[in-house]
């Protein structure tokens, strides 16, 4: 019985698929977009990309596109052996990672990730276009983002397990097809996130194996993904996933290839919020659990506390952090946590 429901579970493709939006324009982008709150599908974005219609015809064509733009720097190049099956992840006892790094050219990188009887997989993950490909952003007009930086990443069958960002986004698939399976952020408590300090790529983790779901190990796992969604891409078609959403992403094509744009529509957003999280660890998790329960009395009434009323007998010109965040406070708070934090 627990065999034939983990079989079920690992059916990503029986989810319900997040909503599609149309018509969304850079006048109406906050009101369409950036106020819902929710997963949404811009079908046929960018069809209009070069590379689109490249890949439309074949994967070699898009490949053989992104290697007239190299320059001959080196990026990392990701190998995932063939026992990984392609699933960047920790090795067995999560004290290292089961794939190795290596410098490499865009075109070497292509090359080896075209090689037919070769089978390790190789990815090359967030590489920033305005820093090593600048000329190709003028390829990719993204009209609802236009001023936004863009990053690139090209890889083979490969997934990327359940995890967060910290600022919204918008994944443009440019090449091949991509399975995106999405989580509520409350759904933290049913995927089983891995360390904080120690990830496989920058955020952390959900250690759930979405393709075979070891119930056993990660019992609460069917809670989340009976409110998960799940949606394929093609070529041309984008997501928008609003911070912090878990989503798990899977390349389902040999060779593909997808852009992505991060914003924040908080001017202080360059103190991200994971940092902070890790600080406050730090700062309470070995409080005895009196004063544990105090301070979160204190993060109640201050973090989450909708209530104006916590702060309406303070001045406005005297509630600094408190208020609102014009750009000076911030400047001062900046700087007053980087004399505190040592």
């Amino acid at each position: 019985m627990l065999k034939k429901r983990q079989a079920e579970l690992a059916k990503l493709e029986n989810l319900p698929s997040p909503a599609s939006v149309s018509d969304v324009t850079i006048d109406n982008f906050n009101e369409k977009i950036n106020q819902s709150y929710q997963p949404l599908i811009l079908k046929n974005f960018a069809a209009d990309w070069e590379i689109v219609k490249k890949s439309q015809q074949s994967l070699a064509l898009a490949a053989e596109y992104l290697k007239g733009f190299d320059h001959q720097q080196k990026l990392k190049l990701i190998s995932l052996p063939e026992d990984t099956l392609g699933r960047l992840f920790y090795n067995h006892d999560l004290s290292g990672k089961n794939f190795t790094v290596k410098n490499s050219t865009l075109s070497d990188s292509i090359d080896l990730m075209l090689e037919k009887d070769n089978k390790t997989r190789y990815c090359l993950q967030s590489v920033s276009l305005k820093q090593n490909y600048p000329e190709l952003i003028a390829q990719l007009p993204n009209k609802l983002l236009p001023n936004t930086q863009s990053f690139i990443w090209i890889g083979n069958k490969v997934t990327v397990p359940a995890h967060f960002d910290e600022a919204n986004n918008i994944a443009v698939v440019a090449a091949g097809k991509r399975r995106f399976t999405l989580f509520q952020p409350e759904q933290i408590k049913n995927l089983y996130i891995g360390p904080l300090d120690f990830t496989p790529a920058g955020q952390p983790i959900s250690l759930v194996n979405l393709r075979a779901p070891d119930l056993s190990q990660f019992p609460l796992y069917e809670q989340a993904y009976a409110n998960a969604l799940s949606v394929e891409l093609e070529a041309g078609d984008a997501i928008y996933i609003p911070t912090p959403w878990w989503h798990h992403v899977e390349s389902l094509s040999p060779f593909n290839v997808l852009i992505n744009y991060w914003w924040s529509d908080n001017y202080v957003s360059s103190q991200l919020p994971f940092p902070m999280l890790i600080h406050a660890l730090q700062a309470f998790k070995n409080m005895p659990i009196d004063q544990q329960q105090a301070w979160q009395s204190i993060m109640q009434h201050y973090l989450f506390n909708q209530d104006e009323s916590a702060i309406a007998h303070i001045p406005k010109a005297a509630q600094g952090i408190l208020g609102e965040q014009a750009k000076p406070v911030s400047h001062f708070i900046h700087q007053w946590l980087a004399s505190q934090i040592k």
